[in-house]
């Protein structure tokens, strides 16, 4: 019989930074470095939290460990605990910052990354105004280079602008649900027109692996190339986020080469001396931290569950 009075647990914050920063960076040592203390202190540490929430966290395997089922549900919800509390600690610190912030995006990145990055700001800062503007990725430097823009929101990494990498996501080759590619032919390709990034990358990807290609589409625009696709013109190339019930997904199967990961990118002018762009920067970049936990990747399963190392 389960017992309705038994005390609820209180979760130490420290003991759980601590844990999720051990989760991600797979070493106790890393985990110390990142969290400011020593490896044995962090060993000790794990050993409070099991026994704080009376359940093992960790299983040897070897000379590693692997988090355990239990270790892997609290990772989950230690995830959400620390990002609420690093937000409400932000949103009482920083309530009062007021301004505008003009933010540059791709139009990759507008119905992608763009939404959640957006409410992670308004609701941090909640007195801050959001300017947005939306163009072609290539577009996206100069804007920053003629400060129209404080910070941007892209797709092509540029050289000269510190970045933060947002989120990574595969890339993939995409047709019409019914589409046939016909074998022994060049490949019809639905692409933008000059500059484009993604334009470059399919044609230097395709021209590697010797495969002949034509190009069956130019369009302008980012939905003008869905509409094409999604018509029969030809395939093209896009992050996974254009996926939908109406495109097919094509691979090496069908004799088509693998494309890097795209990278979104929040990236911001050094030489400016916009106080707010610095600080939006500064607090996204604590966030992308592993032991930080307010992530833009989706939150769910983790990937980092083998923990390697020597253990007290």
């Amino acid at each position: 019989m389960i017992n309705a009075n038994r005390p609820i647990i209180n979760l130490d914050l420290d003991l759980l930074r601590t844990f999720v920063a051990v989760a991600d960076l797979n070493t106790f040592a890393a985990a110390a470095a990142a969290v400011c203390r020593t490896q044995s202190a962090v060993s000790q540490q794990m050993q409070r939290l099991e026994q704080l929430v009376g359940k093992e966290l960790f299983a040897r395997h070897g000379r590693n460990k692997l988090l355990t089922e239990h270790g892997i549900q609290l990772l989950g919800y230690a995830r959400k605990i620390l990002r609420f509390n690093d937000e409400a600690c932000s949103s009482l610190m920083f309530s009062n910052l007021q301004g505008v912030l003009t933010i540059g995006a791709s139009d990759e990145s507008a119905d992608t990354i763009l939404p959640f990055l957006l409410n992670r700001i308004s609701s941090v800062y909640p007195k801050l105004a959001l300017d947005v503007r939306v163009k072609r990725n290539a577009f996206m430097v100069d804007m920053l280079k003629s400060q129209e823009v404080d910070l941007i929101v892209t797709t092509n990494r540029p050289g000269a602008f510190d970045c933060l990498n947002l989120r990574t996501s595969p890339t993939h080759w995409y047709c019409a649900a019914e589409y046939v590619l016909q074998k022994g032919e060049p490949i019809p390709l639905v692409l933008l027109d000059d500059p484009s990034p993604f334009r470059d990358i399919v044609l230097a990807t395709l021209n590697a692996a010797n495969i002949p290609w034509r190009l069956a589409y130019v369009a302008s625009t980012l939905p003008a190339v869905r509409a094409a696709v999604k018509a029969g013109l030809g395939i093209t190339a896009r992050p996974v986020e254009m996926m939908s019930p109406d495109l097919r997904v094509l691979s090496a199967v069908d004799g088509l080469p693998p494309l890097p990961d795209t990278e979104y990118l929040l990236c911001r002018d050094r030489a400016s001396q916009n106080e707010l762009a610095q600080i939006i920067y500064q607090a996204m970049d604590s966030y992308q931290n592993p032991w930080q936990y307010s992530q833009f990747t989706p939150e769910g399963g983790d990937d980092s569950l083998m923990v390697e190392g020597d253990f007290e």
